[in-house]
């Protein structure tokens, strides 16, 4: 058997280069990919060392007929580590290998190839297309044969799966969700070079639990971060939105989709506002199932009115013993003295002040204060919303939307902003905003 340092060698040299393997491979036919993908699904279910082995060599034959075949031989060379020893002998030539690193080879190979695994099972995407796995947890109603997964209606019990999102790289720009435009009766809304497109896998909780768990630990960092959409959104443009900010923005975690029941419609904020608050506490539990999980940390990130939602599900119920990380408030659509009864039982849950970004411009929380007559936090009037344990952010400067009301995820400003919050942990001042007051906002 090839000595466990040598497999570990051998499987981070090939997720180095995968893609440039996939590159130099170009077009596949759909059985080559199936067989990519089935390998895939082998490396990802490897119990030991010696499964690796034969799946890897099952591999490095597959490339053998493709046009990457001697550049996948030249990088097999390269990851040789030599004849290995692990023992010291007097004069030996061999290379003396840390017996520890020995001993800590087999566990980290097994989180190597469950990484390698994921980068399979993605063959069978065009090349310039990128698949975002986007995990969730849904009150909504399923949408049975239907076009939708999932429908506005709220469902009795919870649904979860594993939505697969494809972002056109050649076509995609920042801050942007690429879709046919509604004027265009010949698009092919399902053209992966274009536009996004989402596959929806409904599992069970276990085994939801278990791929979650799987990918948290193959993933870049050990962390994960709850979206929680707003108004007037279905579940399949809240699983393109997580996905387009979890890709512009980099994050190294595993990103997951809370979707309440939204119509999906301009016409039905009433029937929104009546499904955001009875979904707080299916929040609660949801969160209360992610309890004893492998994440280091977990980041909760709302928009509008679902912010609602996750203010409710901290505050009315008791506090998930989870390590939480960040918590967002974007664009809130939340009646300001609902906030300012609700956020103490929320302050000092997570690992610094929470954080609200809000704007001048926003017309959407415009139209919901004149609706309700009463302040939104998200609304800048004067001067944004302040307390204790919150740093609050004039988004106004860098908040260019048509409706201003996108501006968290459609904007590089923000996006970078969020980046350095939710990876590095920076609090305002160190993320170089300005400081006016007892609040903060980008510079003009």
């Amino acid at each position: 058997m090839v000595n466990g340092l040598q497999q570990l060698a051998l499987v981070d040299t090939l997720i180095a280069n995968w893609d440039s393997i996939r590159m130099r491979i170009g077009a596949m036919p759909p059985a080559l990919a199936a067989d990519f993908m089935a390998i895939g699904q082998k490396l990802k279910d490897a119990d030991s060392l010696s499964d690796v082995e034969k799946t890897l060599d099952d591999l490095l034959k597959l490339t053998r007929g493709t046009p990457a075949a001697s550049y996948v031989r030249e990088l097999v060379a390269r990851a040789s580590l030599g004849e290995l020893s692990s023992s010291r002998e007097a004069g030996a030539p061999q290379a003396v290998i840390d017996l520890q690193a020995e001993r800590e080879a087999p566990a980290l190979t097994r989180e190597s190839v469950a990484t390698f695994g994921l980068s399979l099972s993605q063959t069978d995407s065009p090349i310039g297309v990128k698949r975002v796995p986007i995990f969730f947890g849904t009150n909504r109603k399923p949408g049975g044969p239907s076009a939708t997964a999932f429908l506005g209606d709220p469902a009795e019990a919870m649904s979860y799966g594993l939505a697969w999102v494809t972002i056109p790289l050649g076509a995609h720009k920042i801050g942007r969700v690429e879709t046919p435009r509604w004027w265009n009766i010949f698009a092919d809304e399902k053209d992966q070079g274009q536009y996004f497109t989402c596959d929806v896998n409904s599992l069970k909780q276990p085994e939801f639990a278990a791929k979650l768990e799987q990918a948290s630990r193959a993933a870049e960092s050990p962390e994960i971060l709850i979206f929680l959409h707003g108004f007037n959104v279905t579940f399949e443009e809240a699983a393109m939105r997580a996905a387009q900010f979890a890709n512009d923005s980099n994050f190294p975690g595993v990103v997951v989709l809370f979707s309440w029941p939204s119509e999906g419609s301009i016409r039905s904020y009433a029937a929104d506002e009546a499904r955001a608050d009875g979904s707080s506490d299916t929040m609660a539990e949801f969160l209360k199932g992610l309890e004893n999980g492998p994440w280091q940390q977990v980041h909760l990130l709302a928009h509008s009115m679902g912010n609602r939602v996750m203010l409710a599900a901290l505050a009315d119920n008791p506090r998930p013993k989870l390590p939480l990380g960040q918590l967002v408030f974007a664009a809130a659509d939340v009646y300001v003295p609902v906030f300012t009864n609700k956020f103490p039982k929320v302050q000092n849950a997570g690992r610094l002040s929470a954080t609200s970004y809000a704007s001048k411009r926003d017309r959407a929380l415009w139209l919901s204060s004149l609706f309700h007559r009463g302040p939104r936090i998200g609304l800048i009037d004067d001067i944004p919303y302040v307390t204790d344990n919150l740093e609050s952010i004039d988004a106004t400067a860098v908040d260019t939307g048509m409706l201003a009301h996108g501006y968290w995820s459609g904007e590089r400003p923000l996006i970078t902003d969020l980046r350095s919050l939710l990876l590095h942990g920076l609090g305002a001042k160190a993320r170089g905003l300005d400081q006016i007051g007892k609040y903060w906002a980008f510079p003009k």
